[in-house]
């Protein structure tokens, strides 16, 4: 080993971190790693310009949490009127996927262990990298008993951030409350319930196996599996700082929010006996508790390769949860922006010889549907073909089709559930504002759905128009949409609710996009020594 880290090592949180909180690297709360948040895929390239420089977390982005049920006379009016359900955000923390434009990377600080907590040499060469761990939670009362901890812990969390519990709390959501909190030991249980938090890591072996196992459980003999450990890089000292912020012994990693990884059907007699039938479950879900644990060590010498170096852990990051995949706390921060096929452009095209370009398709023989269209009511279908069939068709040909059906069964979708909320997530530009208006004004003036004219009528000179019924279809996206609410009956659709209805369509008011934030700057107090001055960034703190 090195003979300067012969003394071993320690690794805490950094020191920018340490300088935001108030606190110092001898502080029991500076043993962490911290989690730093980055909106764009190039995020390192900012991190390796300044650590520091990561977003703020948002209260309620970053938090997790589930829909609990609204009743309908506590929801407002206008959209409000259409919402079903509520969040609550009991936490813990919650982190995004790449297809959220979130991206997060885990930072640690590690230092000499020795009075002081002195920094390593610039020129030691060190180990450094992470595992993921999964925290499951046992708990030690009859069912009821749980259960009822579960709504009571809920309904306080609920009443807390809302002052009212309100609607039927679900069993799974209750469950998933109690699991979070205990396994972020944010929970206190009263008397009579105790439970064990069992920290699990991910093992790989040969041969494909792959599982979370009980890291309190020994490695069955014979079994060559190893914990999955990702990589970390020391981070250069920030453009523009001082010589002696080059002298820190930071290191980053890329934290993982998604995998195509999934257990396998390893027959392990040590694990625990519920985990022995998740052959397939994923490696990750919204549903598990995780943290994040950093290790360090020297690098073993030339020719002594073989011989052991002490890995040093540091203590786990904050616990957090991941997002689904359409987790709309995540959806909302990307942007997609399609032109459908220009008609006219396309069948100029038609007209031309077939080009190279198109989606071509293989129909296998016995495998090629044919059917009468029927004038629209397909029948009369079969599957067969003796040899291959080959066509190729224009992409925009499928994304017409694809578009029309999205249309057609929209509002089938919409009526047949009574999922009126679906409507108030459509908003299009440029809005018909005189049409919005003569509509507000209708309804405001006791005009119903029935009411409405079937065609417009010329208005008189300086007057507004009346509202008609092809107003309010175009607004809610399909023709006859209003027709079918007016003859749907009052325990499926209240014809009061005609004017909410334009308010949760209207795009007026939509949201505009704000940036996140970013967190302000830290000077380190390393320059500050060397230069004898310090800027407003913040208190000076001891030990740097």
């Amino acid at each position: 080993m090195d003979g300067s880290l012969a003394h071993g090592l320690v690794l805490r949180t950094p020191w920018y971190a340490c300088e935001r909180g108030g606190t110092d690297r001898f502080d029991p709360s500076a043993a962490r790693p911290v989690l730093q948040k980055y909106d764009t895929p190039d995020f390192v390239k900012r991190l390796l310009r300044d650590p520091s420089d990561s977003l703020a977390w948002d209260p309620e982005a970053d938090v997790w949490g589930y829909p609990f049920p609204v009743p309908e006379p506590e929801r407002g009016t206008g959209r409000l009127r259409f919402r079903t359900h509520r969040m609550v955000r009991p936490g813990p923390r919650k982190l995004l996927q790449a297809a959220h434009e979130r991206f997060y990377a885990v930072v640690v600080e590690v230092f000499c262990h020795e009075p002081g907590l002195p920094r390593p040499r610039p020129d030691a060469d060190l180990e450094v990298d992470f595992v993921l761990r999964r925290r499951n939670v046992d708990i030690h009362a009859p069912s009821p008993m749980v259960r009822r901890l579960a709504r009571d812990l809920t309904t306080q969390l609920v009443a807390a951030q809302h002052h009212q519990v309100v609607g039927p709390l679900r069993d799974h959501d209750v469950d998933q409350v109690l699991h979070g909190q205990l396994a972020a030991d944010t929970c206190v249980l009263p008397d009579g319930i105790a439970s064990d938090v069992r920290v699990e890591g991910w093992f790989t072996g040969p041969g494909g196996h792959r599982r979370w196992r009980d890291l309190a459980q020994p490695l069955p003999a014979g079994l060559d599996l190893v914990e999955q450990t990702y990589p970390m890089w020391r981070l250069p000292a920030p453009e523009g700082a001082c010589e002696a912020a080059g002298t820190r012994s930071l290191w980053f990693g890329l934290v993982p929010t998604y995998t195509g990884e999934s257990a396998d059907a390893l027959d392990d007699p040590g694990a625990d006996p519920a985990a022995r039938v998740d052959k397939g479950a994923p490696k990750l879900d919204e549903y598990a508790v995780y943290e994040l644990v950093c290790f360090a060590r020297p690098t073993p010498t030339r020719g002594r390769e073989q011989c052991p170096t002490p890995r040093v852990a540091s203590a786990p990051t904050e616990c957090f949860r991941l997002a689904p995949f359409f987790d709309p706390d995540g959806t909302r921060n990307r942007h997609v922006a399609v032109s459908l096929p220009d008609f006219r452009a396309l069948a100029a095209r038609a007209g031309e010889p077939p080009g190279p370009g198109g989606v071509t398709i293989t129909s296998p023989p016995g495998s090629q549907m044919s059917f009468s269209s029927g004038n629209g009511n397909p029948s009369g279908g079969s599957v067969g073909g003796n040899v291959p069939q080959v066509c190729t068709f224009a992409i925009e040909l499928f994304f017409i089709v694809a578009m029309f059906l999205f249309l057609m069964f929209k509002p089938i979708v919409v009526l047949l559930f009574q999922l009126w909320w679906m409507l108030a997530l459509k908003f299009c530009l440029p809005p018909d504002l005189q049409a919005i208006a003569q509509l507000k004004g209708h309804f405001t003036a006791g005009g119903t759905l029935a009411t409405l004219k079937d065609a417009p009528v010329p208005p008189p000179p300086a007057q507004p128009a009346s509202a008609w019924k092809g107003q309010l279809d175009a607004l809610l996206g399909s023709n006859g949409m209003t027709a079918a609410l007016a003859a749907l009956p009052a325990d499926r659709f209240k014809q009061a609710d005609a004017g909410d209805l334009v308010a949760a369509v209207d795009p007026t008011d939509r949201a505009k996009p704000t940036p996140p934030t970013s967190l302000p700057p830290v000077e380190d107090p390393l320059c500050e020594r060397a230069t004898g001055s310090r800027s407003s960034a913040g208190p000076r703190r001891s030990g740097p």
